[in-house]
C-alpha cells in the first residue's frame, strides 16, 4: 500500500520538467533576441540549455534568481512577444501545479502515515 502513495508524483514530476523546458526556452529566446538584457541579468543558463557564454557559477546564481523573480514579474522584453509571453504563463502555471500538487501530496502522505 505505501507504494501507491508515490504513483500521484509522476505526473508532477512531469509538471516539473515541463517547468524547467519552458523556463529554458525563455531564457534561450532572451539570449537570442535580447543579448544585452540577458547579459545584464548575470547570462543566466537553463536547466537543460546552456550557451558558451555562461559562467557557472553565475549562471547558476542568475538562474535560481529568475527561475523566481518570472512567476511574479514579468520582463519588459517579454511584454513584446506572445509566444514568450505564452511560454511565461505556462511556466507560471506549471510551478503552480507543481507547488500546489506537492502540498496536497504531502498532506495524503502525512495522513497515510499517521493511520
Amino acid at each position: 500500500m505505501p507504494y501507491l502513495i508515490a504513483i500521484p508524483l509522476v505526473p508532477l514530476i512531469a509538471v516539473l520538467f515541463y517547468a524547467f523546458v519552458l523556463f529554458d526556452r525563455l531564457v534561450r529566446a532572451e539570449y537570442e533576441q535580447h543579448r544585452p538584457v540577458w547579459e545584464t541579468e548575470g547570462r543566466p543558463a537553463g536547466f537543460f540549455w546552456r550557451a558558451r557564454e555562461c559562467g557557472f557559477i553565475t549562471s547558476h546564481l542568475a538562474i535560481a534568481r529568475l527561475s523566481f523573480v518570472w512567476l511574479f514579474r514579468t520582463p519588459a522584453w517579454v511584454a513584446g512577444s506572445p509566444a514568450s509571453a505564452a511560454m511565461l504563463r505556462g511556466y507560471r502555471v506549471a510551478v503552480l501545479v507543481w507547488n500546489i500538487g506537492v502540498l496536497i501530496w504531502f498532506g495524503i502522505f502525512l495522513s497515510v502515515l499517521h493511520d
